[in-house]
C-alpha cells in the first residue's frame, strides 16, 4: 500500500515515514502542497496522511482534490489544533480518520490495521463483482436472472454494515448460502460464521445451546458449555428457522440484542456480546406474527435489512447455470468423466416446477450424474428422475382431405 505523507514538521514527517514503513506500507514524505501535487502523479498513493495547516495551502482541500482524481483513496488528517468545524470538513471530504498531534504509535498502528483490513475487503468485493459479471457467481451464490441480481446487490450493500439481516424464502432457496456470503463480504470475515437451526433442537435445550450453561445448572450439565453466541464472537451468527423458537426464549433473545450482553444458563455474570446477527425463515413473517410464532417486537429488531430470496421457478433462466455448476462440483469430487449435458436434458430441467428449489435441483443433478453411462447426461436419465415433467407431444400429422 502506497502512502503519501504531507507534513511540514521535519521531525513528525520522518517519524511518520518510519512508522508507515514498519506497518508494511511504502511511504513517500513531502513538506508542502506543491510537492504533494507532483507526488500524486509520480507516486500515485492509495492513502494520504495530510496536515491541516501547510505552508502553501490547506491539507483538507488538497485531499479533497486528490480524492476527486481517484475516489478509492483513503485519507488521514493530522492537526495540532482540533476544532469541530475542521473535523466536519474533513469527514465531508472523505477522510477516514482525524488525529490530534502529538501522535502516539499504537494509535496510528490501529488506524493502519483498520485501513488495511478495509482495503483488503474492498479488493475482495471488487473481485467478486467481476466474477459475478463474468460467471454469474457472488461467493457461493449462482445466478444471472434479474431477481437474483437484485438480491446480490442487496447482499453486497448490507455486508458493509453491522445491521441485523432477515432473510426470507422457501426451503431450499439458499438462505444459509446467502448468510455465508454476507459474512464473507463483511469486516467480520476473518472471525467465525456459526449457523444454528432453531427447528432442529428441542425447545428445552435451545437456551443452553444459544447462550451456554454453567456446570450444575441442570441435570446432565457436568461442565461449563459455551453457547453459539460466544462461539460466534466477533463474527456472524445465523439463526435459521427463527419462527420455531419459543415465545419465552424470543423475549430473552430480544434482551440480548438490545443490551448486547448475555448470561449463561445458571450463571450470575453478564457477558458482552459482539455478534452480527442474521436470521432466516421460510414463513411469511406477517403470517408468523399473526399465528403467534414470531413476536412483533423481535421481528422489528431482526428486520432492519430484509432480503427475500426467489424460488427457483421464479428464476428459470438460472437453472442451466446452476445445473452445470453442480455437475462440475460433483465431477471434481467423483471424477467419473461425466463432462457435459445434452441440451435436451437442460430443457427438461427448465420445464420442471422445482418445489424443493435449488436444493432439489442439486440432488437431481447428483442422481443424474450417478446414473449416467458415458460422458453426457442424457434426456432419458433426467426424465426418469422427474416423472412429473410434461413431455412435449409429437406434432400431429396434417389431416388429408378425402377425395370424393
Amino acid at each position: 500500500m502506497k502512502v503519501l505523507i504531507v507534513e511540514d514538521d521535519v521531525a513528525i514527517r520522518k517519524g511518520l515515514e518510519s512508522a508507515v514503513r514498519e506497518f508494511g506500507s511504502e511511504p513517500k514524505a513531502v513538506g508542502t502542497v506543491g510537492e504533494a501535487g507532483r507526488a500524486l502523479d509520480q507516486f500515485d498513493p492509495e492513502v494520504l496522511i495530510v496536515d491541516v495547516h501547510l505552508p502553501d495551502g490547506d491539507g483538507i482541500e488538497f485531499f479533497r482534490s486528490a480524492r476527486e482524481a481517484r475516489p478509492d483513496r483513503d485519507g488521514i488528517v493530522l492537526t495540532g489544533q482540533a476544532s469541530l468545524d475542521s473535523a466536519i470538513e474533513a469527514l465531508r471530504a472523505g477522510v477516514s480518520d482525524y488525529l490530534l498531534k502529538p501522535l502516539r504509535g499504537p494509535q496510528l498502528e490501529v488506524v493502519f490495521q483498520r485501513l488495511s483490513a478495509r482495503r483488503t475487503l474492498e479488493s475482495e468485493v471488487d473481485t467478486l463483482r467481476d466474477a459475478l459479471q463474468e460467471t454469474g457467481r457472488l461467493g457461493e451464490l449462482i445466478g444471472k436472472s434479474p431477481v437474483m441480481l437484485k438480491a446480490f446487490e442487496a447482499i453486497r450493500r448490507v455486508a458493509r454494515s453491522n445491521a441485523p439481516v432477515l432473510i426470507t424464502g422457501q426451503s431450499g432457496t439458499g438462505k444459509e448460502v446467502a448468510a455465508r456470503t454476507i459474512h464473507r463480504l463483511s469486516r467480520r470475515a476473518a472471525a467465525p460464521f456459526v449457523a444454528f437451526n432453531c427447528g432442529a433442537i428441542s425447545p428445552t435445550l435451545i437456551e443452553s445451546e444459544l447462550f451456554g450453561h454453567e456446570r450444575g445448572s441442570f441435570t446432565g450439565a457436568d461442565k461449563r458449555r459455551v453457547g453459539y453466541f460466544e462461539e460466534a464472537s466477533g463474527g456472524t451468527l445465523l439463526l435459521d428457522e427463527i419462527t420455531e423458537m419459543g415465545s419465552e426464549l424470543q423475549v430473552k433473545l430480544l434482551r440480548v440484542l438490545e443490551a448486547k450482553t448475555l448470561r449463561r444458563v445458571g450463571g450470575t455474570q453478564d457477558l458482552r456480546v459482539d455478534v452480527r446477527l442474521v436470521s432466516a425463515t421460510n414463513r411469511d413473517p406477517a403470517d408468523a406474527i399473526k399465528q403467534g410464532k414470531l413476536r412483533e417486537d423481535l421481528y422489528y429488531r431482526l428486520n432492519v435489512f430484509p432480503i427475500a430470496l426467489p424460488t427457483l421457478a421464479e428464476r428459470r433462466e438460472d437453472i442451466a447455470l446452476l445445473a452445470e455448476h453442480f455437475r462440475r462440483q460433483i465431477e471434481e469430487q467423483e471424477k467419473n468423466g461425466v463432462t457435459t449435458w445434452d441440451p435436451a436434458s437442460l430443457k427438461i430441467l427448465e420445464s420442471y416446477s422445482w418445489p424443493g428449489n435449488v436444493r432439489e435441483l442439486r440432488n437431481v443433478v447428483h442422481r443424474a450424474y450417478v446414473m449416467t453411462e458415458g460422458d453426457t447426461i442424457r434426456p432419458e436419465v433426467v426424465e426418469e428422475l422427474l416423472p412429473q415433467v410434461a413431455r412435449p407431444r409429437p406434432a400431429a400429422e396434417p389431416k388429408r382431405s378425402r377425395k370424393r
